[in-house]
């Protein structure tokens, strides 16, 4: 019976080509992007679950309320570790480390940065990061060792051992090569290609780093006893700091690292969702992306049920019970799914590199997981189902005597309103597709243009290695004298993200509710000038006012939300010292683009600074110009090689992982419209075919082409303008809620709805006009020759 069932619908398939080819085609699309979705989103769940112990491996965050709001933070004491170990028996292990950073690694001529940070031993203990060479736990007790990944093995030193070379840090010191590790999977939230050990991060920090309960600096993992109330756990840890520094406002609790990567946004203190949101949103759309495929499946099967119906009758006649003819169809929608899963399957082949390349992951289609077989077998199998069900059961249900006498008609008013709506349905998705993709581009646009309240332009900052921040004055003094050189200053933050803020400021008339956060950062002279940023109140750092070293600068933010009353030069503030607001200085762009700036207090500090900025001018000799300031930083700095990012290209990269969101979103939407069109084509065709002696007497009648081809054309534009209606309200009120998340955002213009619909109407009216045209052209005589 099931060779009889493959026999007829291979024949059935030969003997529809144009039919077969468009379910066949949509059908492919539709489940290569819901392959690739599967591919996207399963990746992002196995997150961490290379952890042999992830169930009991938790990050120790922090809650702060600052100004009645909640933040949440990685950062935390760094004596906190060594107290839960000793005092909290649920805590098995526990591990700090340092954020991750550049390192310069050279071993003989070769030095690159590599990807790393400092981190305590039992990080190998906690986390699973197999040993391919030496021992990783004892490497790190040793403050003389280091532990690389393979990667960078092979970098420095191909095929050769590497255990007991010797590699030279940061210019700074020699480390001994004491073990060699797997490379860290990409489904990693802790990401290396070289580990340091603790130890030397105490002694650069030894001030603080074991003694301050106040300096929030270190992320802490835990590794707790098998069976722990996670719970309990969290009602001992919330008042715990306090127990050691009563003034701390910090409450910690554990948090699981399985969670982490997916559910890692808080919201007053809370879980608020996180990437988990974006997988949700991708997933909805490739199901409906490949609802789409099915509806063109159903549609283009009733629509041709007359050519079939005869075919049914007899079958009947001839004593064929209905689920037999159920079985028969269900199998020709499962050949075709097949066929068009295995298409699907060579289209994600092709396209993967360069969804990786484009959304920066590592997908793998792997042929020798069983799982992921298992699951792309499970969405054919179910696709063909849901695609061949309605069919099946719609053309099994044929009254064999009406069908016989010639009174059948395919599916009469109501199997033509099913169509309709079913179209209507796929236009519904691809219009509010289109609409999210325009609302969604024109926010990054919106936020890229966005005056950032400094001149970004022709401004490059230079990160300072080794015993360049103690080399500043000579330095800056060399660069000013390169012509096209305007201005040059350093600071400790980038422009780009500042890190450190605080509650802890006090001003006059400073009430209890104002204990919002402030963000601090320390500048040489002339980082206003060199910045682009505009003093609009009272005066700038300067050395011809004494040093300035116990002046500060306010934002206007910081003014307004300060409280602080005209004129606000010369108001007096405390942090650990008291500082004179000499001048306030216009609001700009940090950390969060889409958002307002926060207050910022800005401080003198002729000391040491991570960060140099050189402004250029923005002419056609700026290349000449870099290569000097090059040659200027080389030679001050001549064992590190020389590194410089624009600022505005730094600014750009906040919107990439927006863009991307946007991108799949506006690829999913285009690929909504092509199946969609597929299907339109389809019916097109089998309309044009109806309706063939009608069109033949309206042309014999006197009917023109244009006339021809607006008769067969509107009756799919309906459904079109129908889908239109419902998909604005609904985009609509999805787009608002979307925005509200973001402070600084655009308004939703009546331009959008209506780019949609045009966009829609035209793509739809090309589809359907071919065969408007081609109908419109026919020689009448041909189609009125039986009459």
């Amino acid at each position: 019976m099931i060779q009889n069932y493959l026999t007829l619908a291979l024949r059935n398939l030969r003997n529809n080509r144009l039919s077969s080819f468009l379910n066949i085609a949509g059908l492919a699309v539709g489940l290569a992007g819901s392959i690739l979705v599967m591919l996207w989103a399963s990746d992002e769940f196995r997150y961490n679950k290379f952890h042999k112990n992830l169930q009991n491996i938790h990050l120790i965050l922090q809650n702060q309320t600052q100004g009645g709001v909640t933040y949440t933070f990685e950062a935390l004491p760094g004596p906190l570790a060594a107290a839960l170990r000793s005092e909290i028996p649920e805590v098995k292990r526990v591990f700090r480390f340092s954020w991750s950073g550049q390192h310069l690694m050279t071993f003989g001529d070769k030095s690159t940065y590599e990807r790393g940070c400092y981190a305590e031993p039992d990080l190998f203990n906690v986390l699973t990061f197999p040993a391919l060479k030496g021992d990783p736990v004892a490497a790190l007790q040793d403050a003389g060792s280091v532990v690389i990944t393979a990667r960078t093995s092979k970098k420095f030193f191909g095929n050769e051992d590497p255990i007991g070379k010797i590699l030279r840090h940061n210019n700074q010191r020699d480390l001994k090569v004491a073990a060699v590790i797997r490379d860290v999977p990409p489904g990693s939230t802790m990401r290396f290609d070289v580990l340091l050990p603790f130890r030397i991060y105490e002694q650069t920090n030894a001030e603080w780093i074991n003694s301050s309960w106040g300096n929030n600096s270190l992320p802490t993992w835990v590794e707790l006893q098998p069976g722990a109330d996670v719970a309990a756990l969290n009602a001992k840890l919330e008042n715990f700091i306090q127990g050691k520094d009563p003034d701390a406002a910090a409450h910690i609790f554990a948090y699981p690292l399985e969670r982490w990567r997916l559910w890692g946004k808080f919201e007053e203190g809370k879980p608020s969702g996180g990437r988990i949101d974006l997988v949700v949103m991708l997933s909805i759309i490739g199901i409906f992306v490949l609802l789409i495929a099915c509806i063109n499946f159903m549609n283009l099967a009733t629509a041709r049920s007359e050519r079939r119906a005869r075919e049914v009758g007899v079958r009947k006649v001839m004593g064929a019970q209905r689920s037999l003819i159920v079985g028969q169809f269900l199998s020709e929608a499962l050949v075709m799914t097949f066929m068009a899963l295995l298409l699907g399957i060579l289209l994600v082949r092709a396209v993967l590199p360069a969804f990786n390349r484009f959304f920066d992951k590592q997908l793998v289609f792997d042929f020798s997981n069983w799982q992921l077989w298992s699951a792309i077998l499970g969405l054919g199998l179910v696709t063909g189902l849901l695609a061949g069900s309605y069919p099946a059961l719609f053309l099994s249900k044929f009254n064999p005597a009406r069908v016989l006498r010639g009174s059948f008609i395919s599916g009469g008013k109501g199997g033509t309103l099913l169509r309709r709506s079913l179209v209507t349905f796929q236009f519904v998705i691809s219009i509010f597709l289109i609409i999210s993709t325009i609302v969604v581009f024109r926010q990054i646009e919106h936020a890229q243009n966005r005056p950032l309240g400094y001149d970004a332009e022709n401004l490059i900052e230079i990160p300072a290695r080794g015993d360049m921040t103690k080399k500043f004055d000579v330095l800056r003094d060399e660069l000013t004298q390169i012509p096209g050189v305007k201005s040059v200053s350093a600071g400790s933050d980038n422009l780009i993200q500042f890190g450190s803020n605080t509650s802890g400021i006090s001003w006059p008339g400073k009430t209890d509710d104002q204990d919002f956060l402030i963000t601090m950062t320390w500048v040489r002279y002339d980082w206003t000038k060199t910045a682009g940023l505009k003093v609009v109140e009272g005066r700038d750092f300067s050395p011809e006012f004494g040093g300035d070293t116990m002046a500060c600068l306010l934002t206007q933010t910081a003014v307004k939300r300060m409280g602080l009353k005209e004129p606000v030069v010369g108001t007096v503030i405390r942090h650990d010292t008291t500082k004179t607001v000499i001048g306030v200085v216009e609001d700009f762009i940090y950390n969060d683009p889409f958002s307002s700036p926060a207050p910022m207090t800005i401080f003198l500090d002729k000391g040491p600074m991570p960060h140099f900025f050189v402004r250029f001018q923005n002419d056609d000799n700026w290349r000449p110009t870099l290569a000097q300031i090059e040659q200027a930083v080389k030679k001050h700095n001549p064992a590190y090689p020389f590194e410089f990012r624009f600022t505005k290209e730094q600014y750009q990269k906040n919107f990439d992982e927006i863009r991307a969101v946007g991108q799949m979103g506006n690829v999913f939407g285009g690929l909504a419209i092509f199946i969609s069109c597929l299907g339109l084509f389809g019916l097109s065709v089998f309309v044009a075919e109806r309706r063939t002696k009608e069109i033949g007497v309206r042309k014999v009648l006197g009917a023109t082409m244009v006339n021809i081809w607006f008769t067969l054309s509107k009756d799919f534009l309906k459904p079109v303008f129908i889908a239109f209606v419902l998909a604005a309200p609904l985009a609509f009120w999805a787009m608002q809620k979307l925005l509200l998340r973001f402070e600084y955002r655009i308004g939703m213009s009546w331009w959008m709805f209506a780019a949609a619909g045009a966009a829609a109407v035209a793509i739809a009216l090309l589809t359907v006009s071919y065969q408007g045209v081609k109908a419109s052209l026919a020689n009448p005589v041909k189609s009125l020759r039986s009459e």
